[in-house]
């Protein structure tokens, strides 16, 4: 009786065992890893933004995936680029144009990609800055980014409302920086075997403010060797942009001018231009190291699922182009951001040059997933590219207050502002955009072309003239 009973117990336990590999070999739910850096713009070598950017993970990344060298973002400020790209939802559609709030926004009630993914039977974890400022409210394991140590006392002159030239160089090894530690959670995360396919959104802080990171990275771009960005020689910048341009680029949205000055002729002032450059390319590299360290982790999947990879940037960032610093504008050096996949079927070393942008994520990741992809989603997929990078696209739409809106194609943008006045710029013989072709005869077939492109029907809310009246007066 005793050896039937054992018998049975062995024969239960088989089954059960083959139910599980059935079970198994159904689900082969790909694992999903998201990473999204804050403020990184296109200074990493595979963009070739800047000819002494250190980035050697996240070229790796590339040469082993698709680049979308022409990707962008759909807002320029933080809160409302990542709403939009994690709800999926245009910001135009609900009036989330600023890190501050409008009254006039509408509340969105789509889920956001981390509910959709565990809604669809997907283990989910969040670390670090996914959402505006924390990794969101829904996952198995949350994760929010740790402080970073600070300078000492009276160095320390990061306030977010003051100029960016807040670059230091601090006495502590990586593993004390918050980066580090995020990057650590999530190899501790990834690691972790479960029956459920896995999705994973890593947030990376920098190169965001205040640009300090530990020493070594700063000793890796001596001073004497900053190059600062080109300008146009033997000409302003400024001379054929509107006034509302102008205006754009002497403000950073909702902060206040210092004593009068721009950020820009603050920092030229204070002869701070190289310093805060090399500051951003230190963080920069320091964040590439971190990223490198979490990515390292995934050569091997614990699961034995097929991953895919999607790096990104929440937005571009100015370091003088235009006389502007920051972000808070819609010309290509804020909204131009690095996109890059990895997975199966994905031709290593490949290049699309077809726009996308960050509305096209949630879609894409959905879709590279096996799952359906919503109708309410704004975006479009990606995954005709990875086969077909010639296949084309729609144009990237970035918007930036209520009226100000930048259409982007494989070789054009043109902006309105919402005083109505223009800009246009052809990146095939311009990629500086430092002519304004916007009142040019030559020039008025394409251009209406590209106003057919703006949304018609956009949603009220708070406009950058408001914060010139409140700011520039």
């Amino acid at each position: 009786m005793k050896r039937q009973l054992i018998t049975c117990f062995l024969l239960s336990v088989t089954v059960i065992a083959s139910l599980t590999c059935i079970v198994r070999a159904k689900d082969r739910s790909p694992d999903i890893v998201f990473i999204i850096v804050d403020d990184l713009n296109d200074w990493v070598g595979c963009l070739g933004g800047h000819p002494d950017a250190k980035s050697p993970n996240i070229d790796a990344l590339a040469r082993n995936g698709m680049l979308f060298s022409q990707a962008y973002c759909n807002s320029p400020q933080c809160r409302p680029s990542r709403t939009s790209l994690l709800h999926g939802i245009y910001p135009f559609k609900t009036g989330t144009y600023f890190n501050a709030k409008s009254p006039k926004e509408t509340k969105i009630k789509t889920p956001t990609i981390q509910q959709f993914f565990m809604e669809n039977g997907y283990r989910v974890t969040s670390g670090g800055k996914v959402f505006h400022g924390h990794p969101g409210k829904i996952g198995d394991s949350l994760f929010a980014r740790p402080k970073d140590p600070r300078p000492p006392k009276g160095k320390d002159k990061f306030h977010a409302m003051r100029a960016p030239n807040d670059g230091y160089p601090l006495d502590v090894p990586d593993k004390e920086m918050g980066d580090y530690k995020v990057a650590s959670w999530a190899i501790e995360q990834w690691t972790k075997v479960t029956e459920k396919p896995l999705f994973m959104s890593v947030g990376f802080y920098r190169p965001h403010r205040p640009l300090q990171v530990p020493k070594p990275w700063f000793d890796s771009f001596p001073l004497k060797s900053i190059r600062r960005t080109a300008e146009p020689e033997g000409k302003d910048d400024w001379a054929d942009m509107p006034n509302f341009a102008r205006k754009l680029a002497r403000s950073h949205a909702h902060k206040p001018m210092h004593g009068g000055l721009s950020d820009h002729e603050y920092i030229v002032e204070k002869k701070e231009w190289d310093a805060t450059i090399r500051a951003y390319q230190a963080s920069i590299a320091f964040v590439d190291q971190q990223i490198g360290r979490f990515i390292d982790s995934l050569k091997k999947n614990p699961r034995g699922r097929e991953t895919i990879i999607m790096l990104v940037s929440d937005h571009g960032w100015h370091l003088g182009e235009k006389k502007h610093w920051c972000k808070g504008a819609i010309w290509e050096q804020t909204t131009h951001i690095p996109f890059i996949v990895r997975g199966p079927g994905v031709k290593p070393g490949s290049t699309c040059t077809q726009p996308a942008s960050l509305i096209d994520v949630y879609p894409s990741l959905v879709d590279l997933a096996g799952l359906e992809v919503p109708g309410w989603l704004d975006g479009k997929s990606i995954k005709p590219q990875l086969k077909d990078p010639s296949k084309p696209r729609p144009p990237a739409i970035s918007s930036y207050g209520e009226g100000n809106t930048s259409i982007r194609t494989e070789h054009w943008r043109y902006i309105r502002y919402e005083d109505g006045s223009e800009e246009l710029y052809d990146h095939r013989v311009d990629p500086d955009e430092w002519t304004n072709l916007a009142n040019k005869q030559a020039h008025a077939k394409i251009k209406k072309k590209l106003i057919k492109m703006i949304p018609a029907d956009q949603h009220p809310g708070l406009k950058v003239q408001d914060w010139f009246d409140k700011f520039q007066k």
